[in-house]
């Protein structure tokens, strides 16, 4: 298999994986409320998957550095459609979220080992356009997904689980016949600019990263109740959270095009301010096209943050696995972590609040970024 059929089927990988686990994700809760879940069972249903996942991701990042990628896939997976062919069977909750929290950890064994994968033996350019192309397949996943799930569920309760487990267990017999290469002894470290002081940039990329993260944390849990509240219908809520899944789409379609030329840290500034104006018309709009240029606004932040969070953590690194884990682990805090402190400040001090603190927390990333590339630049 040449290199330009590995890197189709690292993006068919992505996009059914992704597939899976937002069908998965949308119809836990479902099955849950079935299996009678308090709101305090549902909060952990909704959590507890990503807390391990978020918990297990840096360690699984360091095996795919001792082990072959191809190898920490398949055991993930193959677990993971384990987990969902029985999560059905349990009947109720209390057995329903260790289940969940296995899910959560054994999908480490995924994501991380896949973008080590992808990265072996590529430079720059070839990197980046890699990265566009894993990127948008995932994104475009997370699209299908929900609507997948939705769907099964109407039809079946077990379906959403028992389909996710069977495109699993096809992804894993396509996964089995990719060969998987030798590993490169010695990594493209990059221009003179990016190899001094490149531990700066990667930490400012991080910060950038968690930053957009617990914005979107925020917003996807708790803007549904503002909107809710100012009179929006649940259709248009939907139209709402798609732009930001369409603009971040449409993110990495660029930087795929744009390759190695589109990873500039100017870039990545532009993307921030962007986002704090996005978060002042959501904090202050009372009207759709308001709200709709805020998200569409937060899904360029996002696709920018991520694109070069994931970009820097393998690029020129010598653990790159190790590198994955933590990029993956930070998304995974900043998700997390933005909707227990929105939500703590949309209790105190209103429903529009929390818009001013995830501004504030992009602003404070720019700040400490600033910081962080001047003394690379000192390097």
């Amino acid at each position: 298999m040449g290199r330009f059929g590995q890197v189709g089927v690292f993006e068919v990988a992505a996009f059914w994986m992704a597939v899976v686990v937002s069908m998965v994700n949308f119809a836990l809760p479902l099955l849950a409320i079935r299996f009678g879940a308090s709101p305090f069972q549902l909060g952990l249903v909704g959590t507890v998957g990503s807390l391990c996942y978020t918990l297990a991701a840096p360690f699984a990042g360091r095996l795919a550095d001792r082990f072959r990628p191809k190898r920490l896939m398949l055991i993930g997976a193959a677990i993971y459609a384990g987990v969902y062919t029985v999560a059905v069977w349990t009947g109720s909750v209390g057995y329903l979220l260790p289940l969940v929290g296995l899910g959560g950890g054994v999908m480490s064994l995924f994501w991380p080992p896949l973008a080590t994968w992808i990265a072996e033996g590529k430079g720059r350019e070839a990197l980046a356009k890699a990265l566009g192309g894993y990127n948008m397949a995932w994104c475009a996943g997370m699209v299908v997904g929900p609507l997948l799930g939705g769907v099964a569920f109407q039809t079946d309760f077990r379906l959403p689980f028992w389909g996710a487990a069977a495109i699993d267990l096809a992804l894993l017999a396509i996964l089995v016949r990719v060969p998987e290469g030798r590993r490169t002894s010695a990594p493209d470290v990059g221009p003179p600019s990016e190899r001094c002081g490149g531990r700066s940039l990667l930490y400012a990329v991080w910060v950038a990263n968690f930053a957009g993260y617990f914005t979107m944390g925020t917003v996807r849990s708790l803007f549904p109740k503002l909107g809710t509240e100012i009179g929006f219908s649940p259709r248009t809520l939907g139209i709402l959270m798609a732009v930001i899944s369409l603009t971040q789409l449409t993110t990495f379609a660029y930087y795929r095009a744009r390759g190695g030329k589109g990873i500039k840290m100017r870039n990545l500034l532009l993307a921030q301010l962007s986002g704090t104006v996005g978060m002042a018309s959501v904090m202050t709009s009372e009207r759709f096209e308001g709200f709709a240029l805020g998200f569409l606004l937060l899904g360029l932040l996002l696709g920018t943050t991520y694109s070069f969070g994931i970009f820097y953590s393998l690029y020129g690194q010598v653990q790159m696995g190790a590198y994955s884990g933590l990029n993956e682990a930070i998304v995974g805090s900043g998700l997390l972590s933005g909707p227990f402190l929105g939500g703590w400040v949309a209790q105190g001090w209103g429903l529009r609040a929390p818009y001013l603190l995830c501004t504030s927390v992009i602003a404070g990333a720019l700040v400490a970024e600033c910081a962080l590339m001047r003394r690379a630049q000192r390097s």
